[in-house]
């Protein structure tokens, strides 16, 4: 008797231990075609400062591009100096309100200042650490090519609804 009361205490505090050393899973909403959506910047992330970041690695990693402007073509940047089609990562830190989402473009602007291409929304606030896992809509030339590596350019806009694949 003594020694199954003594298995079942221990194997209470073993279960209470397990508990609370578990980690809650955190859910994530499911795109319909199978994509992971990307989750908004946590409370640990950078505030705010009114600019889009373009980064050489994936995790927001590396160097990388910052503008606080729309820029036709991103063979030039600063502070890298070009990172047209060599991006892995992307972050908008905006401000929120009018102007606050960006459109991504598979190619630059042309020469009479239209934006050409199929574009991607990058939300306020939003960041995506891997663009490999994501494509550009089929909304123009390139619709479907992978978004890494493949940004040539970039708009503030008002909104956007062109969210990535």
């Amino acid at each position: 008797m003594r020694t199954t009361a003594l298995r079942a205490g221990l194997a209470a505090a073993v279960l209470t231990g397990l508990t609370a050393f578990a980690v809650p899973a955190t859910a994530q909403a499911a795109d319909p075609n199978g994509a992971r959506t990307p989750e908004p910047a946590t409370t640990a992330a950078p505030a705010a400062d009114g600019n889009f970041y373009a980064y050489e690695f994936v995790g927001l990693m590396g160097e990388y591009c910052a503008w606080a402007g729309d820029d036709a073509n991103w063979s030039t940047c600063s502070p890298r100096g070009g990172i047209r089609n060599q991006a892995s990562s992307v972050e908008n830190r905006g401000f929120p309100g009018a102007y606050e989402d960006v459109l991504v473009y598979w190619d630059n602007a042309d020469d009479a200042g239209g934006w050409d291409g199929a574009r991607a929304c990058i939300q306020n606030g939003w960041s995506y650490g891997h663009l490999y896992a994501y494509r550009f809509p089929a909304n123009g030339a390139g619709g479907g090519e992978k978004m890494e590596n493949n940004i040539s350019a970039h708009r503030w806009v008002h909104s956007c609804t062109e969210d990535p694949l």
